[in-house]
């Protein structure tokens, strides 16, 4: 059997020749009202510049143990849910389409959730980038030949680019949409050892010309020693922005911000069987206002990692489900997540199933028009990741604090900013 054929195999196993479930029972989304455990969630949708409205007519699918469906249901005019859980029930699968990057070529998305236990499901979030109501988006330039005059060599990040402030230095332009909020500036000093940011209200403009008065807040050199040469070094705050680097240094605005965080990337390759995959960690770590960090150790792909990857897909293979997992040994895993993703020929479709950091994942079944979707993938790949928060808690405990989280206003932190840990691991199923 070619390497091809086998992980084709292995993912049918668990995804492609799923077919789909009966239903017996189905609802409108309203509770019984007796004493029976409850489930209740929302579902967002996200437009262009991010002003976010309830998601309407979200698919939910309830599975149980087997990954059989036993209720079907849909989120009200409020994107809310909440419905009786019985006893057989166990995970839970919602589903939607996105629209993203072609606005006449929507993206499937189907999140399947194992392991559920009842009580509150937090916030799912879809997206409309075709949607630009409330954003009132416009192109903005920036002349900057007074900023090159007072700040020469400097780099000037704006809108997630970088620029270099020299004489022949082209007028930066950028999509800028009023309901996105004010945009935040940065100048990095020519010597990379001080910069300063700003925050600027692009209300009604189309042009604005920036110099040294629009930066007004110091920036706070993060202390920390870049963690295995990582490729990619940011920091960022939740407000939206950030500077990179490799080797130099990178600053926080403690003055602007109290979220700010830094995030170092490594990209590698790693076997799985005898397939090439491509795999992706990082680390993400609140820093204080003087600049400090806890110690950051990005998690290494071959500690554990793509042995129990193998180990997974090993089990995948032999189609007789429920599936084992482990990724214990890789660290203070809290989650993990199996994606398949692919072109279709209306667009795209991406299916997630989330779990715990070990256990046990069910055949889960789906309607067999929404099988069929993914049974015809284009270009398919499957991404394994897992991610965790420097603790150990148990699954429950984990999605309850990401419910709360995602529940949050106005970018309030949650334990789970404190430090995480991701690591990912992606096989592309066609040459």
């Amino acid at each position: 059997m070619t390497t091809k054929k086998w992980t084709l195999t292995a993912v049918s196993a668990l995804i492609l020749t799923a077919c789909g479930g009966g239903s017996d029972s189905s609802g409108n989304g309203e509770a019984s009202g007796e004493n029976v455990p409850q489930v209740t969630l929302n579902t967002v949708l996200s437009n262009k510049c991010g002003i976010e409205i309830p998601k309407s007519g979200v698919d939910v699918f309830v599975h149980n143990n087997a990954g059989d469906i036993i209720a079907e249901y849909v989120t009200n005019s409020a994107g809310a849910l909440t419905v009786d859980w019985p006893s057989n029930a166990r995970h839970i699968t919602l589903t939607a389409e996105n629209n993203i990057y072609y606005k006449d070529q929507p993206e499937r998305i189907v999140h399947s959730t194992v392991d559920v236990e009842a009580g509150d499901l937090g916030v799912t979030y879809f997206r409309d980038d075709s949607n630009e109501e409330g954003c009132n988006c416009k192109q903005v330039e920036f002349p900057v030949q007074s900023l090159i005059a007072d700040a020469p060599d400097s780099i000037l990040y704006l809108g997630g680019n970088s620029y270099e402030l020299m004489p022949l230095t082209s007028i930066p332009a950028i999509e800028w949409c009023d309901g996105a909020g004010p945009i935040d500036v940065q100048l990095v000093a020519a010597d990379g050892q001080s910069s300063l940011a700003g925050s600027i209200d692009l209300s009604n403009q189309t042009q604005y010309t920036l110099g040294l008065s629009d930066f007004n807040h110091e920036g706070v050199a993060v202390d920390y020693v870049n963690p295995d040469n990582a490729r990619y070094l940011y920091a960022l705050s939740f407000e939206g922005w950030r500077n990179y680097s490799q080797n130099d240094l990178v600053f926080v605005y403690p003055t602007l911000t109290n979220k700010s965080y830094v995030w170092p990337a490594i990209y590698g390759q790693e076997y799985v069987g005898n397939k090439l995959a491509k795999t992706y960690n990082s680390a993400r770590h609140l820093v204080t206002s003087e600049g400090t960090t806890s110690p950051i150790l990005l998690w290494d792909p071959t500690n554990g990692f793509v042995d129990s990857v193998n180990a997974l897909l090993a089990e995948i293979s032999t189609g007789q489900a429920p599936y084992q997992y482990d990724f214990t040994s890789v660290g203070d895993v809290a989650m993990t997540h199996l994606t398949l993703s692919g072109d279709t020929d209306d667009g795209h479709a991406e299916w997630a199933i989330w779990g715990g950091a070990s256990g046990s994942m069910p055949d889960l079944k789906l309607p067999s028009a929404l099988d069929a979707k993914f049974d015809s993938l284009n270009l398919p790949n499957l991404r394994i990741g897992v991610r965790g928060y420097d603790s150990v808690k148990t699954l429950s405990e984990w999605r309850k604090l990401i419910a709360e989280r995602n529940r949050m206003t106005e970018y309030q932190i949650s334990v789970l900013d404190y430090q995480t840990n991701y690591m990912e691991l992606t096989v592309f199923l066609e040459d």
